[in-house]
């Protein structure tokens, strides 16, 4: 049985619950990127939507660093592609999805390794709902003018 999984010191800090005491001294530390590189001139139309689109929003809340460009550029390139099949696959479902000797065709089948590739790759960015609740991302809360004089007449 395997324990659970190792949460990076980024995430920690992220989700407001790093403690440097549980911190191991030997964690590969990478900062965060400032801004987005442009996107390679390789992609598609769809995969550079997302780049334009998802890259700075993933900048700023501090979840993108320099090696994590790599992992998103195969995210874009597999969305790109997967964007590509649907628009096919639009035209004629039928003709498209069904092989020659029945079954799947080539295209239905690529289309769903890469959607399942891509729906991996985005839980690791946290962008689907349930990958977003377990990173848990904390928001800074305001803080209670009671709660600070409470905190000031007990002299915590």
């Amino acid at each position: 049985m395997a324990g659970r999984p190792r949460k990076p010191a980024q995430q920690k800090i992220i989700q407001g619950t790093f403690r440097k005491s549980r911190n191991p001294k030997n964690e590969a530390q990478f900062t965060g990127l400032r801004e987005m590189p442009p996107a390679p001139e390789s992609f598609n139309k769809y995969a550079k939507y997302l780049w334009d689109k998802l890259g700075g929003e993933l900048i700023k809340s501090g979840v993108m660093t320099e090696p994590d460009i790599i992992a998103f550029e195969m995210l874009c390139v597999i969305y790109g592609r997967c964007k590509t099949y649907e628009a096919h696959i639009s035209k004629s479902p039928l003709k498209s999805i069904e092989g020659k000797m029945g079954g799947r065709s080539a295209i239905a089948q690529q289309y769903n390794a890469d959607l399942s590739a891509c729906i991996k790759l985005m839980e690791q960015f946290g962008l689907t709902p349930s990958s977003r609740n377990r990173f848990g991302v904390s928001k800074k809360k305001e803080t209670d003018p009671d709660t600070e004089k409470m905190k000031e007449l007990l002299g915590a």
